[in-house]
């Protein structure tokens, strides 16, 4: 049976990438990134919606664009897919973690 993990998402950058450098010496750029819906209450009033994601950029290319062109507000359409995980916190409490591990990032701004 074939199955499939792919997301696309278009929305705001929150603010300026994050970028690092991890133990092992790979670049890792993060960037926070907000996406809007309508939904409509009761009264039928509309009311946005922002939820917030957290898109990780692992490849070289990927990272130094984003370095070069990506900033707080830049308009982006990412592809990529949805990574879940969870960890345990230093009071011991289990936290779990949603993140987008990007393929594609496109500057819709540009």
């Amino acid at each position: 049976m074939k199955s499939q993990n792919k997301v696309q998402l278009i929305g705001y950058i929150g603010k300026d990438p994050d970028f690092k450098q991890l133990p092992s010496g790979d670049p890792l750029a993060v960037i926070r990134l907000a996406t809007h819906r309508w939904i409509f209450k009761k009264d039928a009033s509309p009311a946005k919606h922002t939820a917030w994601h957290t898109v990780k950029l692992w490849r070289t290319k990927q990272i130094d664009s984003a370095r070069n062109y990506l900033i707080k507000g830049s308009h982006i359409l990412v592809e990529g897919s949805i990574i879940y995980r969870h960890y345990t916190n230093k009071e011991g409490v289990k936290r779990f973690v949603t993140d987008i591990h990007a393929n594609t990032i496109v500057d819709l701004d540009r």
